[in-house]
C-alpha cells in the first residue's frame, strides 16, 4: 500500500476504533509513530493543507492515509479535564476558525489533549462555513458525554457568542443530524462492534430527548406569555386599535 509500511517495525490495531475508519498504529523504521486510517467507504482527501493538523505522510486515491501520530489521550477518554486543558481546546478551535476553516467532525474522539495543548485530528472533511455551527456541534457532543462547555474553553477561544444564537444553531444542527442517513448506515454496518452500535443508539436517544425538551420549553414559555396577557397573541393583534385616527 505505502512504501513506509514495507519497512515498518510494527503495525498493530489501535484501541478505540472509529465509527467510519479502521485504525492501526504503525511504528516506522526510524522509530516515529504514525496512524494508518482506512475508511470503510472510499472517499476523497482534502485538497489543501490545514494549519495545525497532523502531518500526512502518505495517502492514496481510495482515501487511505498514513498520518503523524499525536501523543496524548482523546478528550472523550480524558474527561474530566482541567481549566488549562479546556483553554487549550478553545485555542485549537480559535486557530482554525480565524482562518475561515471548519473541522466538520468535532466529536470528542477527534481531539487529542496532553501536555497543555490540544490537537484536532481526523481531518477527513474540512471546509468553510459558520463557526457557530461547529461550536454548536461540539457543545452537542459534550452533552452526549454528559458534560458542558466551561468558561475556560471560551477564554481559550477568545470570545463567547450569544447563548441564544448558539442554541438556535444547535437546534438546527440536531434536527439535521437526526434526519441524516448516519443512523441507518451504522445500523447496517456489520463490522461495527456491539459497544459502538450501542453507543450510537444511545446518542440518537439522547439527541431526540434534548430536542424534545427544547421544543417543550419554548411551547411552555409561549403558553405562560399567553396566560400572563389573558389573550392569544393573534387576538391582541386582531383587536388592536388603529395607531392613527381616521
Amino acid at each position: 500500500m505505502f512504501r513506509l509500511l514495507e519497512t515498518a517495525l510494527r503495525v498493530e490495531p489501535l484501541p478505540g476504533e472509529g465509527l467510519t475508519n479502521v485504525l492501526h498504529l504503525v511504528t516506522l523504521a526510524d522509530g516515529r509513530k504514525a496512524v494508518l486510517r482506512q475508511p470503510k467507504v472510499a472517499r476523497d482527501l482534502p485538497k489543501f493543507v490545514v494549519p495545525g493538523a497532523p502531518e500526512i505522510l502518505a495517502h492514496n486515491g481510495r482515501g487511505d492515509v498514513l498520518v503523524e501520530y499525536v501523543e496524548g489521550r482523546t478528550l472523550a477518554d480524558a474527561l474530566p479535564v482541567s481549566d488549562e486543558v479546556w483553554r487549550s481546546v478553545g485555542l485549537a478551535f480559535r486557530k482554525i476558525h480565524r482562518v475561515g476553516l471548519l473541522h466538520n467532525d468535532v466529536n470528542l474522539h477527534n481531539i487529542i489533549v496532553g501536555e497543555g495543548e490540544a490537537t484536532l485530528i481526523d481531518w477527513d472533511n474540512p471546509g468553510q462555513g459558520n463557526p457557530l455551527d461547529e461550536l454548536a456541534a461540539f457543545e452537542e457532543h459534550l452533552y452526549l458525554h454528559g458534560t458542558v462547555l466551561p468558561q475556560a474553553f471560551w477564554i481559550g477561544y477568545g470570545t463567547r457568542p450569544d447563548p441564544t444564537l448558539l442554541r438556535v444553531h444547535r437546534i438546527a444542527g440536531c434536527i439535521g443530524w437526526l434526519a441524516s442517513e448516519d443512523w441507518r448506515a451504522w445500523e447496517d454496518d456489520r463490522t461495527l462492534k456491539p459497544e459502538n452500535l450501542a453507543r450510537v443508539r444511545n446518542w440518537r436517544r439522547l439527541l431526540a430527548q434534548w430536542l424534545a425538551d427544547q421544543l417543550r420549553t419554548d411551547l411552555l414559555s409561549a403558553e405562560v406569555a399567553v396566560l400572563q396577557h389573558r389573550q392569544r397573541p393573534e387576538d391582541r393583534h386582531e383587536h388592536r386599535r388603529p395607531q392613527h385616527s381616521e
